[in-house]
């Protein structure tokens, strides 16, 4: 049984966002490329060379609508989500692909998916900025301990510093005693106490980037379309003060050494994954 390859993967991630992309044209859902996939689209033109997946991120409104329809219609591909999937344990959903099967050895994934693309809602948090960074750092442990708790082991990151790893290794321990369902709950509520389209500073709460992840809300509120493997998708028109405030100097490509995916997973077609077993 072979690997796939990963422009195999990103074949298949890049159909899957086609497919989104249809949906919320027809229905105008408002999102954006976000994180690594948009420096990807601004930088590349598609893909970082190196990595393998899609991040979106939507209003929190429109995130909902957009689950909504998905439980309700056959999209061609799976949903997950905390709102509508038993056993999910995630802040953001996942749309994906039903022909391919993902391993993963250091992470519970919950359920049998396969290659997927991330759906990460854009939270409000309130008028003022100050408030706004209290607001975010309220469920900071809280977020950090369920991203410990889908370990089924302690690793070293790949992408941070050393100096983190006790810090890492003490979630982890913390992380074992935890009810995840109860707490995912708690922490989906909390981040969605402020109204979106009233506040003025908003954030993808369960982002990777921490307090990098806030911004005006207005940056969420007006896009335009960017250029990615050939396709025109949808993007914040800021994309660059969302960019350098994630990455800094962002069309500077990292050094060699770190020209590597971070993520652990390898992947499969279904169909042979299932003869094997």
């Amino acid at each position: 049984m072979e690997e796939l390859e990963l422009q195999e993967v990103q074949r298949v991630a890049l159909d899957l966002l086609i497919e989104f992309d249809k949906i919320c044209k027809a229905h105008s859902f408002r999102y954006s490329l976000g994180g690594g996939t948009l420096l990807g689209a601004i930088r590349h033109g598609g893909f970082i060379p190196w990595d393998d997946d899609i991040d979106l991120m939507m209003p929190r409104p429109d995130y909902e609508k957009f689950i909504d329809y998905c439980h309700d219609h056959d999209c061609g591909f799976d949903c997950l989500s905390l709102k509508y999937t038993d056993h999910y344990f995630d802040l953001f959903s996942r749309l994906s692909d039903r022909s391919t099967q993902i391993i993963d050895e250091t992470k519970d994934l919950d359920h049998q998916i396969g290659v997927t693309i991330d759906i990460f809602p854009i939270d409000g948090l309130g008028a003022d900025k100050n408030e706004a960074l209290k607001r975010f750092n309220n469920s900071r442990l809280k977020r950090e301990l369920l991203v410990a708790a889908k370990w089924k082991t302690y690793f070293r990151s790949k992408t941070r510093s050393w100096l983190v790893e006790p810090v890492r290794f003490g979630l982890f321990l913390m992380s074992r005693f935890i009810n995840k369902e109860k707490l995912y709950k708690e922490v989906d509520r909390l981040c969605q106490q402020y109204d979106f389209e009233t506040s003025e500073f908003a954030a993808c709460i369960s982002g990777v980037y921490r307090e990098k992840e806030i911004m005006p809300t207005s940056t969420f509120k007006n896009y335009t379309s960017v250029n990615f493997e050939e396709y025109e998708f949808d993007s914040i028109a800021e994309y660059d003060a969302y960019l350098t405030k994630h990455y800094g100097d962002y069309m500077t490509l990292p050094s060699k050494e770190k020209r590597v995916s971070h993520h652990s997973a390898t992947f499969y077609w279904r169909e042979e994954w299932q003869e094997k077993e």
